[in-house]
């Protein structure tokens, strides 16, 4: 069970309460997306920086933003990165909150993806464009594709940690799958364990938009169709020989649960796993409140996992 909110969490929320939204409703949810983007003013970079170049792209026919270091010749990891949003909302620009650090302190370069959003684009358009999106990577000029990072918060971490069961499937290493507050599994909303997080208060995120979110990418698809494993990545039978992983997880959030259930799972594997849980954080809470202080360490510890897998 959780335990309190963190206090620095808990003074935000009295401030900008969670709203009553309806995820069943698309438009209610996009309209609120952006409410909250006018208010943060609007779309654009929240750090920008001269010494990071931040430029628009296609990679492999999909829409991307790209974060790169200036004055740096030689090949650079790289970092594919996949926002959050419930699937069905969210922009390329949310990677932002690594992306500057990793350029500007460490040499790497983040691909950010605008993969399809459903319910009008239902399963698996999202990953078969993160897979359009790695195979383009080959393309960029100054990228070292034997350096590859996935990154995914919420919804896009089902989307990194899909498109790294289908790199080790098709010979391609990757170097480090970094999920946060990751949504791997469509079938926890669904559980009858009172002990589970599915089931305890979760103040940014409940049970009941979760099992919406799933039904709006999932549509009509059966979950014994070929290939949906990767779209649900918990349904992977065997996780042996995928990337190494880092995860965060927040106490409070309703997917608290599956993403250690997959870190034990990994582990079991033999598959290298790091864990960051952290106590009295809820659900986005790195990209919600960034200056926070447990998003700033969750950040740190991100970041960190993510250069020390592409540096020799």
């Amino acid at each position: 069970m959780a335990g309190p909110i963190d206090p620095e969490i808990a003074a935000w929320l009295r401030d900008f309460p969670a709203p009553d939204v309806d995820y069943r409703d698309i438009d209610a949810v996009r309209g609120l997306f952006a409410d909250y983007m006018a208010d943060e003013g609007g779309p654009a970079p929240r750090w920008p920086r001269d010494d990071v170049e931040l430029s628009t792209m296609s990679v492999g026919g999909v829409s991307a933003l790209m974060w790169r270091p200036r004055g740096i010749d030689r090949p650079l990891p790289v970092v594919l990165a996949f926002h959050g949003g419930a699937f069905i909302v969210g922009a390329p620009l949310g990677a932002e909150r690594i992306a500057v650090p990793l350029a500007a302190t460490h040499g790497v370069c983040t691909v950010s993806v605008g993969y399809r959003l459903a319910p009008e684009h239902p399963a698996p358009a999202a990953l078969d464009d993160a897979k359009r999106a790695l195979a383009g990577l080959a393309s960029i000029p100054g990228i070292d594709v034997d350096r590859v990072v996935v990154h995914g918060s919420s919804a896009g971490a089902a989307l990194a940690a899909g498109l790294a069961l289908h790199a080790r499937d098709i010979r391609l290493p990757i170097a480090l799958q970094s999920l946060s507050c990751p949504a791997l599994d469509c079938r926890t909303p669904a559980t009858t364990d009172e002990g589970h997080s599915m089931r305890g208060l979760s103040p940014t995120l409940s049970r009941e938009s979760v099992e919406a979110m799933w039904q709006h990418y999932l549509a009509d698809a059966s979950l014994s169709s070929e290939g949906m494993s990767y779209v649900v990545p918990a349904l992977a039978a065997d996780v042996s020989g995928v990337a190494p992983a880092h995860i965060t997880v927040a106490e409070c959030d309703v997917l608290r649960d599956e993403g250690i259930d997959y870190a034990r799972r990994l582990r079991q594997a033999g598959v290298t796993v790091g864990v960051d849980h952290v106590a009295g954080a809820v659900h986005g809470f790195d990209g919600l409140l960034p200056d926070g202080a447990l998003a700033r360490a969750a950040l740190a510890k991100q970041v960190e996992a993510i250069v020390s897998a592409v540096t020799d």
